[in-house]
Formats: C-alpha cells, sequence, structure tokens
C-alpha cells in the first residue's frame, strides 16, 4: 500500500520530471527481478517448513499423511529340514568335535563343574561326542540314567513348514527316530535373546498347546502356532522332556529333564 501512496504522491506533483521510457522500463525491471526473487524465498521457506512438519511427524493440509508400512500378516509356506541340536550348537559355537551339551556320559575322572550352555554336572560325567559309539548309555548331567544310547539319540530327523496366516505363525513338522512313546515340546528360540525370554513356547503362552507325544515306532506330525510373524532371528527347537513331564512355559531343567533334539532356524 505505501508504494501505492508513494506512486500517486509523485503522480500529484507536478514540479517532478516525467520518467523517460528508458526509466520506466528499467524500473519495471527491478520490479520484476525482486518479485522473482520474493516468489523464490517465499518457496523456500514453504519448503523447509514443510520439511520441519515431516520431521515431527505434522504434515500440510494440502499432502497426503505418511503412513508405516505395516510387517506382513501372512507369508508363503517355506519348508526346511530339521538338524540334531548337538551339530547346530557345535557349529554355531566353533567347537570340535560334535558334542552334545545337554546329554552326558560316563567320563572317569572328570570334575565336577559347569560345562556348555551354563550346565552344572557332577563329577564322573561329560558331554557326549557325537562321534562316540552308538551303544554308548546316555546320562543327565546328575548322572540320572536317560535309559537310551546315544545312536537312539542321533537318530532322530524331520522337516518343517513354516507359513504365517492372519498374523500367526504355523510349524508343521514331520519327525521321525525320536525316542517311543516319548514326551516333547516345540520351543521358538529368539537367537538374538540370552537369558530369560530366549525359549518361549511355540503355542500359547502357558505353554499347553505346544507339546506332543512321540509314538510307538518314534514318529510325531505337530502342527504349532504362536501369535506373531517370525522372522529369521528365531528358530524353532523339538525338546525332549527325559522326565516325561511339560513343564508349561520353560521347557524345563536344562541337561537334566531339558533336552533339545531338532533345530532350524526359520528361513
Amino acid at each position: 500500500m505505501s508504494q501505492h501512496l508513494n506512486r500517486a504522491a509523485a503522480d500529484a506533483t507536478p514540479l517532478r520530471p516525467a520518467a523517460t521510457p528508458s526509466r520506466r522500463a528499467g524500473r519495471a525491471a527491478t520490479r520484476t527481478s525482486r518479485q522473482v526473487r520474493t516468489a523464490s524465498i517465499s518457496a523456500a521457506a514453504a519448503a523447509l517448513l514443510l520439511a520441519g512438519c515431516g520431521s515431527s511427524g505434522g504434515t500440510s493440509p494440502s499432502s497426503p499423511a505418511s503412513t508405516t508400512t505395516p510387517a506382513p500378516s501372512t507369508r508363503a509356506t517355506k519348508k526346511v529340514d530339521y538338524q540334531l541340536h548337538m551339530a547346530f550348537f557345535s557349529i554355531e559355537s566353533k567347537i570340535s568335535p560334535v558334542i552334545d551339551p545337554q546329554v552326558f556320559v560316563v567320563s572317569p575322572g572328570a570334575k565336577a563343574g559347569i560345562g556348555p550352555q551354563m550346565i552344572s554336572h557332577i563329577a564322573g560325567v561329560a558331554p557326549a561326542k557325537q562321534a562316540g559309539p552308538p551303544t554308548t548309555r546316555l546320562l543327565a548331567a546328575d548322572a540320572t540314567p536317560l535309559k537310551i544310547t546315544l545312536g537312539e539319540w542321533e537318530r532322530a530327523a524331520g522337516s518343517v513348514a513354516f507359513s504365517c496366516v492372519n498374523g500367526s505363525e504355523r510349524a508343521t513338522s514331520t519327525l521321525t527316530g525320536l525316542i517311543r512313546s516319548a514326551t516333547y515340546s516345540t520351543f521358538v528360540v529368539h537367537l538374538r535373546r540370552q537369558g530369560a525370554g530366549r525359549f518361549t513356547p511355540w503355542g500359547n503362552a502357558a505353554g499347553t498347546t505346544n507339546n506332543f507325544t512321540a509314538s510307538s515306532t518314534g514318529a510325531a506330525s505337530p502342527t504349532n502356532t504362536v501369535t506373531g510373524c517370525l522372522g529369521a532371528d528365531s528358530a524353532a527347537v523339538i525338546i525332549w522332556h527325559s522326565d516325561g513331564q511339560t513343564h508349561g512355559l520353560s521347557p524345563g531343567k536344562i541337561g537334566v529333564t531339558w533336552h533339545n533334539s531338532l533345530i532350524t532356524a526359520l528361513p
């Protein structure tokens, strides 16, 4: 408005010399240049403002709200083979020869101590070696006879098909070579966790839907479902309960009543 008032005052002053065509052209060019600069500055300021709102979670009225893509609630079925836990453990721990840290054999002269996986064992026993004689009788960490041989323990094998449907992870296993008529459970191993929470039931939180019994021929085909789609930082483990009991949300006492048989990471 001040520009308009100044221009009106100038037009009302008779003594002011009239602008020549060249001077009028120069003033017009100056005004155009200023308008361009003003428009550029305004556009830059608007861009910075919108960027600032975006970084703090806000949105402009004229732009769509930003969204975060949710984790997929459905995933196609993928089938993989289980492997003996002793092999999995030894490879991951870089231990050679392969041992099973959760079953033991007589070892005269061995001192009581704490072995791999922080399992306490009494004197006179040591973790079983995979390459040991198949007829070797297995013991628990407290020397309780497990009433099976190393060869029987190593017969376990199988595969599992993983699929995520409507936000729940399903594991359909086909197992052979299990301890006949024995009690087993399927658990999730959270590979990046240590301590409490590393093992959770592949079923309800109470651990009452993840248990099964092997047939008289050592076969089983359990299907277990847990809430949430799992990823490659999780594994499925088949656990043998040598006391014949399930232990709810806990697998039992490791090396005594809890013995990992088969395991595989999710693909």
